[in-house]
């Protein structure tokens, strides 16, 4: 795709649109794009509510503070993933246009490729396809060309070798060498140091996403989210039980395996050890990190991830399959709990697990994966 110098507006809420579809699968809304358009003319919400016919039948309110703001929210984050801007940065109505202009950019080096493509790391490893990249690093798709029929095997490669990179993966390759044990978490197969960069060789787990399972406005059945969810707290006990927080999870990092369909827990790159020489009560604290917004609970979102935190996580997933809604949707009540009931199919029995895994104070819920899964196999399922 060639891109000229110049762009007009409408070609660059084009681009922009692509990019979220093929983030999220969603375009943006008619509405978002008034309110983009809005923003690159120099318009206030009030201004674009008296200008723009689509936007005429909404409140200012409305528009500013529930639309505009989830939509700075979901472009900056959409921006970030596709590395068109840093990790601190974030798109406000003021710097809209610019980010807009970096994206065209990013557009124009587009057929650029990756120089690591087909490389052969350690005289084992050949590189043949780039995944995923985060803040932190690159992971790809590799052979194995030691060994028979050249098994799949996942690449990660640091960005930078900064001290605040290493300690993270440092800590990454010491848990998943433990974590690997379990038959559910990729066995971590190598780490090693090239040309500068800093690698790490994860198993290759065949399979797909459960968020690619979760499909809007499509519920599932209750026995069907129980199943999902025992599923993963059976992985989950094992993890708490080696004194560690996952810490990151969301669908996207929930494979459910081809083989089996069993779910397979990836991408520790967030955990959290719990210091063993302390109380349980004094958590070691870590700002920040970890997974999507809207499955991080208030404790982690100030940095003290307790065990407890992974079950919130895991309550949202049952929660949004439950509804079949994203949890971007669902809002809180007055005690910060996530109101999800009345959008579901469900009996008062489920229902009062999930309540517990979700509760806004941590000290409620259940302490760790064993209680939660306890609960749920305490459970009569007709399915």
């Amino acid at each position: 795709m060639i891109v000229e110098d110049a762009m007009t507006v409408e070609e660059a809420i084009i681009c922009l649109d692509n990019l979220v579809y093929e983030q999220t699968e969603k375009h943006l809304k008619p509405l978002q794009k008034s309110i983009i358009r809005g923003f690159v003319d120099g318009l206030t919400y009030k201004e674009i509510k008296e200008n723009d016919p689509i936007a005429r039948g909404y409140s200012v309110g409305y528009i500013g503070r529930y639309v505009g703001y989830n939509l700075w929210k979901d472009i900056t984050n959409v921006l970030r993933q596709a590395g068109i801007i840093e990790p601190e940065e974030r798109v406000v109505g003021a710097n809209l246009w610019d980010s807009m202009m970096r994206l065209k950019k990013g557009i124009q080096s587009a057929n650029y490729v990756d120089p690591i493509l087909e490389k052969l790391l350690r005289m084992r490893y050949r590189i043949k396809e780039h995944l995923v990249s985060t803040e932190y690093s690159d992971t790809y798709l590799a052979e194995d060309e030691n060994l028979p029929d050249r098994p799949l095997c996942l690449v990660k490669r640091l960005k930078s070798q900064s001290e605040k990179t290493s300690k993270l993966f440092d800590r990454e390759t010491r848990v998943l060498y433990r974590l690997g044990q379990h038959e559910r978490i990729p066995e971590l197969l190598a780490r090693f140091e090239e040309e500068g960069y800093f690698y790490l060789v994860y198993q290759f787990v065949e399979g797909q996403p459960i968020y690619q399972e979760l499909i809007e406005g499509q519920p599932w059945q209750e026995h069907q989210v129980i199943g999902l969810l025992k599923d993963i707290l059976e992985v989950l006990v094992f993890v708490h039980k080696e004194n560690v927080i996952h810490r990151d999870l969301h669908p996207q990092n929930l494979i459910m395996r081809t083989s089996d369909s069993k779910i397979v827990l990836i991408d520790f790159g967030a955990v959290k050890e719990i210091n063993t020489s302390r109380n349980n009560s004094d958590q070691t604290k870590s700002r920040g990190g970890g997974t999507q917004q809207e499955y991080i609970p208030p404790e982690q979102a100030i940095g003290a991830p307790k065990f407890c935190s992974d079950i919130y996580a895991v309550g949202i997933i049952g929660i949004q399959a439950l509804t079949g809604i994203s949890p971007k949707q669902l809002k809180l009540d007055n005690l910060g709990n996530v109101i999800w009931q009345k959008n579901a199919t469900v009996t008062l029995e489920f229902a009062s697990v999930l309540n517990k895994m979700v509760l806004y104070a941590f000290p409620q819920r259940y302490p760790s994966a064993t209680e939660a899964l306890e609960a749920l196999q305490q459970l009569t399922v007709d399915s």
